[in-house]
């Protein structure tokens, strides 16, 4: 007997996660019926990219652009490279801008950097792990967060928002 007949087949390819969860789990391969609803949802069709197409997902590709964290995880996880589509996403969200810049460019990334200088944490970790020298767009941050600023002034010993 089948596990599952055509109908229930059918009730899956409907939800962009049992579809991914079929896929992955009693297929282990590809589900073309329940692409289309997988495409709709940027968490799936990261998913069913990395775990299941082991490829890139270009029917996943437009939910996965509108989202920070699925543009910059697909980045650097399906496609191992920068991703022009996701960049607008992953520039308004400091931390996956400071890890774009870092694990998939591995340069520093002005597009980014406005987002980045809204947190300490994410300013003084591009300071000192991608440019490697003084990040004054976020120095203001690093100056108000004692932890960051203690080392920051070390590594960086005149700091551009001092005054001399």
């Amino acid at each position: 007997m089948e596990a599952f007949n055509k109908k229930s087949v059918a009730v899956i390819a409907k939800n962009a996660e049992w579809s991914f969860l079929y896929a992955r789990d009693v297929l282990h391969a590809p589900f073309p019926l329940g692409e289309a609803a997988i495409s709709r949802n940027s968490c799936y069709s990261f998913a069913y990219a990395l775990n299941v197409l082991k490829a890139p997902f270009p029917l996943g590709e437009d939910a996965i652009a509108r989202s920070a964290e699925w543009s910059c995880k697909y980045a650097k996880n399906v496609l191992k490279a920068p991703w022009p589509e996701g960049e607008a996403a992953i520039a308004k969200d400091a931390g996956y801008s400071y890890i774009y810049a870092k694990e998939v460019l591995k340069k520093p990334w002005p597009e980014g950097e406005v987002a980045i200088a809204t947190k300490a944490s994410c300013s003084y970790f591009y300071a000192t792990e991608v440019l490697e020298a003084p990040f004054k767009l976020g120095e203001k941050l690093i100056a108000k967060s004692p932890a960051y600023y203690k080392i920051y002034k070390k590594l960086f010993p005149r700091p551009t928002f001092f005054t001399y």
